[in-house]
Parts: structure tokens; C-alpha cells; sequence
């Protein structure tokens, strides 16, 4: 009887250290639900670009139709079409004055539901450069 009682605990033993001494199987869990974001609508931003100078020509676009402009020295107003979350907006101006001379333009967005943004684009000749903001 003895015998069988001691067997009895050396079984249990090994039962209890074989589970400890196992190695852990991984638990699989669902992942967490994906919200479902929606498609981004194209935003009409309200731009005003204020220039250094008189400018012969300025062109700017947002990924769109671009905005063109001739012969003009004053602050430049109006809405501009964003077609994405992450814009890339692309400014040229062709100066009327040629001399050599540092020149800027600097250009306001304001984008519904977001904070006003600013960009100062600076060349020492016509300006050509793109912004992402």
C-alpha cells in the first residue's frame, strides 16, 4: 500500500513539474477592430498669396486645374482644391521686374477643420517650388 501511495505522489510530482517545464504555447487572441476611416472628400482651401513684387505671371495648383494669374502686384485670393489628405502644392511666378533681387512670396491656406498654415517661398529670381504642408 505504501508502495502505491508513493507511486501515486512521484506521479503527481512529475505531472505538476512537466507542466511547469512545458513550453508556453502561445494564445491567440483576436486582433482589435480596424475603424474604418473615410475616404478623404477634396477640401477647398482658401489661399491668399502676397508677393514681393509685380509678377508677369503666377501659376498655382494643388494637384488640380491650375490657378493663373497675369500682371499683378496685389494679394492674390481664392479657394484652392486639395484632392488629398497630404497636398503637394506647386508655385511659380515669373517677376515683371527682372533685376537681380532677392524676392518672396509668402502663401496662407486655410483648410476647413484645420489650423491656418504658412508657407514663405523666397528665390533670388523667378520663383518654381513646391510645398507639402
Amino acid at each position: 500500500m505504501r508502495t502505491l501511495v508513493v507511486l501515486a505522489v512521484l506521479l503527481l510530482a512529475g505531472i505538476g513539474l512537466a507542466r511547469l517545464t512545458a513550453p508556453a504555447t502561445p494564445q491567440v487572441t483576436a486582433p482589435p477592430p480596424v475603424e474604418k476611416s473615410e475616404p478623404f472628400k477634396a477640401n477647398l482651401a482658401t489661399f491668399e498669396l502676397l508677393l514681393s513684387g509685380t509678377a508677369k505671371r503666377v501659376s498655382l495648383e494643388a494637384g488640380g486645374e491650375p490657378l493663373a494669374f497675369e500682371n499683378t502686384a496685389g494679394p492674390l485670393t481664392g479657394k484652392l482644391s486639395l484632392s488629398s489628405d497630404q497636398p503637394t502644392i506647386f508655385l511659380k511666378v515669373e517677376w515683371a521686374d527682372t533685376t537681380a533681387g532677392h524676392r518672396f512670396a509668402q502663401l496662407r491656406l486655410e483648410i476647413p477643420g484645420q489650423a491656418t498654415r504658412e508657407h514663405v517661398f523666397s528665390a533670388p529670381a523667378d520663383i518654381d517650388d513646391i510645398w507639402e504642408p
